[in-house]
């Protein structure tokens, strides 16, 4: 079988839906698009945050919103008032019906699950081609959504691991007005660990264990600290364990993962979706797909997702350095960053909507000769 498409789009993801549900809506002028994603059944497999600031897309789809953040370390704790700015979380399984509502609709969206790419995309005669077990597909573009096959040759410098679980306890276990950004575990292993904690309710949350540190961690791995935060956060109670989930999100580096020519286009977790100092990628893939779609509407190619301004590249990974360098000054350097009077500033810098003015603030938030002391190693021999 040989088919053919203007765009052809590897991985159903969050990336690969965003754009395919916005040029979907333009119906019968919507470019033929090929769809290939692996999985066959889309459900709640994870879940979006971010704060509600006038660029944020996609925001009627948030099931729960939140006014006040918590940041806690060492029996101290900071709370943040984001009224303005509220926190909101997106289930994943409420975005994947939004979009393949859009998808479905249109004729000219054809989509292929379970269909497994099998040989990389090749470039030949002006065309774009790649295989699965069911057939050959060529176009012009390709959006490629999937994962590098080989390691990136800059490493993250930090992975963000997380595994959570949704749990049922009696009323009045959770104060459901506000959500805990961290609350951080001692860790003598060298990692950043803490609690992420959404409540839907008072008797019901998205209880997370959370750990920043140079390997990636799987389920296995991260299963004691789960328990442990678990236990703290359901005060022992009882409690009724409901869907699961497991991520691990690069930050920082990932920049190898690289387009393989003209007309070959790289978006996701690899390839610049993640914010590297918190890895919020959901906005910054919603942008991505404006963009794309924007470009696509003018006859120009897509273009990747834009690189950070140069001032957040730099802060960002100076961030990280301080953070691998220095693991068990986290805790403090977290809660001196949220406990300005106004938080706005931090608020804006971390969803990518920063004011001149914000820089400053955020840099005078952190002790100034913590990360002189890193940057100057970088000159030093």
């Amino acid at each position: 079988m040989l088919t053919r498409a203007d765009l052809i789009i590897l991985g159903g993801g969050c990336a690969g839906l965003s754009l395919a549900m916005r040029l979907a809506g333009w119906g019968l002028d919507c470019p033929r698009i090929a769809l290939i994603e692996r999985r066959v059944d889309y459900g709640h497999d994870r879940t979006w945050s971010y704060w509600r600031t006038p660029g944020a897309r996609l925001t009627h789809l948030a099931g729960r919103e939140w006014t006040a953040v918590g940041v806690t370390a060492a029996g101290r704790k900071v709370s943040v008032d984001c009224r303005e700015m509220p926190y909101q979380v997106i289930a994943s399984s409420d975005f994947y019906a939004e979009a393949w509502r859009w998808i479905r609709a249109n004729p000219r969206i054809d989509c292929f699950l379970g269909e497994e790419v099998t040989t990389p995309p090749m470039r030949e005669a002006g065309e774009w081609r790649v295989a699965t077990a069911r057939g050959e597909w060529r176009g012009a573009t390709i959006i490629d959504t999937r994962p590098p096959t080989n390691d990136s040759a800059v490493p993250p410098r930090l992975w963000q691991s997380f595994s959570g679980v949704e749990v049922e306890c009696p009323d009045g276990t959770f104060a459901d007005h506000e959500a805990t950004l961290m609350d951080f575990e001692p860790d003598s292993s060298g990692a950043i660990s803490f609690l992420y904690l959404l409540p839907y309710s008072t008797g019901r949350a998205l209880v997370e264990a959370t750990m920043f540190s140079p390997e990636r961690r799987s389920a296995a791995e991260m299963q004691p600290l789960l328990a442990r935060v678990l236990a703290r956060a359901t005060a022992d109670r009882p409690y009724q364990l409901g869907r699961h989930e497991h991520h691990a999100i690069p930050m920082g580096g990932g920049e190898e993962a690289s387009s393989l020519g003209e007309g070959h286009v790289r978006v996701g977790l690899h390839a610049g979706a993640a914010r590297a100092a918190t890895g919020y990628a959901f906005q910054r893939t919603q942008r991505w797909a404006d963009a794309a779609a924007d470009a696509a509407a003018r006859g120009r190619a897509i273009p990747s997702i834009a690189r950070d301004p140069w001032i957040i590249r730099r802060m960002d990974s100076l961030f990280l350095r301080v953070l691998a360098r220095a693991p068990e000054r986290a805790p403090g350097l977290f809660l001196r960053l949220f406990a300005r009077p106004d938080p706005r500033p931090v608020l804006r810098f971390l969803s990518d909507e920063a004011r001149p003015a914000d820089y400053l603030k955020v840099m005078r938030s952190l002790p100034a000769g913590l990360f002189l002391r890193e940057a100057l190693r970088g000159f030093l021999p």
